[in-house]
């Protein structure tokens, strides 16, 4: 039983290095996200299942049993029991994206409040001009498959440019990247608040996400198209994960040429990245 709690605190906290070690996630983002979800959830079910069998055994002790058999069983049980009712408030104190931390990601509730201009679909997906200043182009999942584009993205990029961003947005949409980003969030906060680890893999859940997304454009629209689309919004806006992600698709799909230059701008984390890049 001992072991069993173990292997499951062992098993969680192995899910969450396994996208932050190593750049064979960057190759195979996909992968990785699904390695690090089913390993995340064995840890969670082996953790729920050493507490649950120390409950219900605690309660059937045979009075001439071990009175150490007893305790161990009595305390893994409520302390299992405070683990897992801790968990389950952070789960729902902490089910917010990823990326709401970064301020530049404008929330659902602001597009929401934004005129909206034009509307038409693609499939299953309501696609939403919103009167804004801002190149922006993002995914909601909240209600309905929706994405909103601002007036300024359609009439400054090039339709090329344009549908190869909204096959990103989709590709959020089609693989439920939101909900990899609350659990994602969830398990961050179940690690410690100025460690390493849960730095690395809030940068890394982000960011592989973001890679997974540009893996299904590339496949529907052209990677020829993705970079093109990836190099005009940083000639428009330097960030440093579009300079990355232009890299990697050049990269990763053998196209020729040249990515964009790496530019950080001032003031600005490697997790903190503009709206139309999303």
């Amino acid at each position: 039983m001992i072991g069993l709690l173990l292997t499951g605190l062992a098993t969680g906290l192995l899910a969450a290095w396994i996208p932050t070690r190593g750049h064979w996630q960057i190759v195979h983002p996909r992968r990785a996200l699904l390695l690090w979800a089913v390993a995340g959830i064995l840890g969670l079910l082996l953790t729920a299942t050493s507490v649950l069998y120390a409950a219900v055994h605690s309660l059937h002790v045979h009075p001439a049993g071990a009175v150490a058999e007893s305790m161990t069983l009595t305390l893994v049980a409520w302390m299992g029991l405070g683990g897992l009712g801790v968990a389950g408030s952070l789960a729902l104190l902490g089910r917010g994206d990823l990326g709401d931390e970064d301020g530049e990601r404008p929330g659902i509730a602001e597009l929401l409040s934004r005129r909206r201009t034009t509307s038409w679909q693609s499939g299953r997906i309501t696609i939403v001009q919103i009167d804004d200043p801002r190149l922006i182009a993002v995914a909601s999942a909240s209600s309905s498959p929706t994405i909103f584009v601002s007036s300024t993205a359609r009439n400054t990029l090039a339709p090329s440019h344009l549908a190869a961003i909204i096959a990103h947005e989709a590709a959020h949409l089609h693989q439920r990247h939101a909900l990899a980003r609350h659990l994602g969030a969830w398990h961050c906060a179940c690690l410690p608040k100025r460690s390493r680890l849960r730095r690395d893999l809030t940068n890394r859940i982000l960011l592989l996400t973001e890679l997974a997304a540009d893996d299904s454009a590339a496949s529907r629209v052209g990677p020829a198209h993705l970079l093109d689309a990836l190099s005009s919004l940083h000639a428009l806006a330097p960030s440093r994960e579009l300079a990355v992600r232009a890299a990697r698709v050049r990269s990763v799909h053998g196209l020729l040429g040249n990515a964009p230059t790496l530019h950080r701008p001032p003031h600005r984390t490697d997790t903190q990245r503009h709206a139309e890049s999303q």
